[in-house]
């Protein structure tokens, strides 16, 4: 039944991207652009690395997220519906797993799905009001983040049970806090530095990885996960509050320095 919404919500979400914002008519460069991204994502897959977490190999570092939201940032939302989508079937294919779950292809359509939604409606918005959204969402992931591990007593990893003391609380909670200060800081920082447009490229940047990884990892990707192998969903959140410590800085800082050369070799394809 689940596997039967979902697929609902999927042709749902594709029949609203492609009524309101359909192929450019013999636009074939945006389709070979889609076709590279998705190449890339497939590559990007087998770069994924497991690190340590309470001392097992239990924390899955990948990077095929941002080639996907890279693709949604430089394309309208029909290509980044099909770039995800694709990227899924692919990944189906080069990694078997059984039966498919549309919960994740669902997952890696909307990682880049929403930045293409959110580039495509932030052009309406002034680059101080997307400010303060990238602020107001930092600071609910990093006080959420924090008040959600402080209520953790125990974190369930591969069968064994890994009883938190008020140490490993204290320093899971510095980290969130110190990253969501960075960030903030950073952007304050790059605000004074850098010119309105390049403000608001950051800004939106930071606004379409934090959204996505709100909506995908850390919402979506526990529940599927519940469906599936009935891990609870409060365990699957606090790995994965742990792992967006460590990813969102790696993720905000490539696509800020890839965001500006793609847009070079953007420009001069469009001539």
């Amino acid at each position: 039944m689940e596997q039967i919404i979902i697929a609902i919500i999927i042709i749902a979400l594709g029949f609203y991207v492609f009524k309101f914002y359909p192929f450019e008519k013999g636009n074939v460069m945006k389709l070979v652009i889609a076709a590279i991204f998705i190449i890339l994502t497939a590559i990007c897959k087998r770069l994924a690395i497991m690190i340590p977490l309470f001392g097992a190999e239990s924390l899955k570092i990948g990077f095929e997220y941002i080639p996907l939201m890279l693709a949604g940032y430089f394309l309208s939302p029909s290509y980044a519906f099909i770039v995800g989508l694709c990227s899924d079937v692919i990944g189906l294919i080069l990694v078997p797993t059984g039966f498919p779950f549309f919960g994740f292809t669902l997952g890696t359509i909307l990682v880049s799905v929403i930045p293409s939604l959110i580039h495509e409606h932030s052009k309406n918005i002034s680059p101080q009001n997307v400010l303060r959204i990238v602020i107001g969402l930092i600071l609910v992931l990093g006080i959420g983040a924090s008040i959600y591990i402080g209520q953790l007593d125990s974190v369930n990893i591969s069968e064994t049970v890994y009883h938190l003391q008020s140490q490993d609380k204290i320093t899971l909670i510095s980290i969130c806090l110190l990253l969501s200060l960075i960030f903030m800081i950073v952007i304050a920082f790059l605000k004074r530095k850098i010119n309105a447009q390049e403000a608001k490229t950051f800004s939106t940047w930071i606004l379409c990885v934090v959204l996505t990884e709100l909506v995908v990892t850390l919402c979506l990707t526990p529940l599927w996960l519940d469906m599936m192998y009935q891990i609870p969903w409060t365990i699957s959140l606090c790995i994965r509050v742990v792992k967006e410590c460590a990813v969102l800085p790696i993720e905000i800082f490539i696509g800020y320095i890839l965001i500006p050369i793609l847009n070079r070799i953007w420009v001069r394809l469009e001539k």
